[in-house]
């Protein structure tokens, strides 16, 4: 222990450098411990329910669905189609919805397509060029997220 001290003494630089080696031994040791314990499957979906004909997307997609995470950020994810252009694919619940519209582009059928959520939970979907051909074929709400309020 002593030789420690007189090492330290007499070179901070090798103390800072080990307490950082330490340190960066035991943080990749938690992170990977972390990693480990909070796998995606924790996360509960609550399934949306799609109105105004639009249909699950199918091709092996996730259902339409959202969840809430610690940081108060809405996620959603699943497919839509052959629904009424204009008109609502789903509505978010009370305590999900934004405070303001959101404009959001999504995938649809191998094209972008823009997405809408409204204050009052309603998602509309469209294509900006104004066929909407590409939208009704396939659209897709995977990725996207929003933070609450």
């Amino acid at each position: 222990m002593s030789r420690l001290r007189s090492l330290i003494g007499q070179s901070p630089a090798i103390a800072i450098a080990s307490a950082a080696l330490v340190m960066s031994v035991a943080g990749g040791a938690t992170a990977a411990t972390v990693a480990r314990e909070s796998a995606a499957s924790g996360v509960k979906w609550h399934a949306l329910t799609l109105i105004n004909g639009w249909k699950y997307g199918q091709f092996n997609s996730f259902h339409a669905a959202y969840y809430v995470d610690a940081n108060h950020v809405v996620h959603l994810r699943g497919s839509a189609r052959t629904g009424l252009i204009g008109k609502p694919v789903f509505r978010l619940p009370v305590g999900v919805r934004p405070s303001r519209t959101l404009s959001i582009t999504i995938y649809a059928s191998n094209a972008p397509a823009e997405m809408n959520i409204l204050p009052g939970g309603q998602v509309i979907v469209f294509n900006p060029t104004g066929t909407n051909s590409t939208v009704t074929d396939f659209t897709s709400f995977d990725g996207v997220s929003f933070p609450l309020g």
